[in-house]
């Protein structure tokens, strides 16, 4: 057992950390604190266990914010937008809620008319119609619109005074040439029948 012990001892003074190459040196453990003592290049800095505040030389890089982006307006407007009084009783209401769902599509124009204008179409196979309101300087023939609500608007007028009125759905491409009015609004020579896509009788609307 004495023999036992003494060669423990012995193989503990022959194997030190320092006979190894392992005694602690430099700004890591004893010793002076070098250049060489750094956790990256170029970066000499005391690591934090010796109680030493780590800072990092060089600029911070600022974080833009991003701006949001704004929404689009919705401009649309609806055939209430344009009445100048509110619809009377459920036959009115009942139209001016069916007109609200219609929706402009580019190939399209659309015209407003009367029961009168509607027999001189289908009579005549054209229709010549400014209509009260719709007397603007150099329009010499058919006001057409491309809101559809606007011309329910004029439609929805004449059934409010007769009782009828139609709404045309008209193919732009089918009409005589278009001529600038005011912004989404022009004026043609005439609006021939082969250029109207569809009819709506705002009598079937009241329903």
């Amino acid at each position: 057992m004495r023999l036992f012990d003494e060669a423990v001892v012995q193989y503990l003074a022959d194997n030190t950390t320092a006979s190894a190459g392992m005694a602690a040196s430099g700004g890591q453990g004893g010793g002076g604190y070098t250049d060489d003592d750094t956790y990256a290049s170029g970066d000499a800095r005391l690591p934090k266990v010796l109680g030493s505040t780590i800072k990092r030389k060089g600029k911070v890089k600022k974080t833009k914010k991003k701006k949001k982006a704004k929404k689009k307006l919705n401009e649309s407007k609806s055939i209430y937008d344009y009445l100048l009084f509110p619809p009377e009783g459920e036959d009115q209401e009942n139209i001016a809620a069916n007109i609200a769902k219609l929706q402009n599509k580019p190939n399209e124009a659309y015209r407003g008319i009367s029961s009168a204008e509607y027999k001189n179409l289908i009579k005549n196979g054209f229709v010549v119609s400014r209509g009260v309101g719709n007397t603007r300087k150099g329009i010499t023939g058919s006001y057409v619109s491309a809101d559809v609500q606007l011309a329910g608007r004029f439609a929805f007028h004449e059934y409010k005074k007769t009782g009828r009125g139609y709404l045309l759905i008209l193919d732009r491409d089918k009409l005589p040439e278009l001529n600038p009015a005011d912004e989404g609004n022009y004026w043609t020579e005439k609006i021939p029948k082969d250029a109207v896509l569809k009819f709506i009788n705002l009598q079937d609307l009241a329903r």
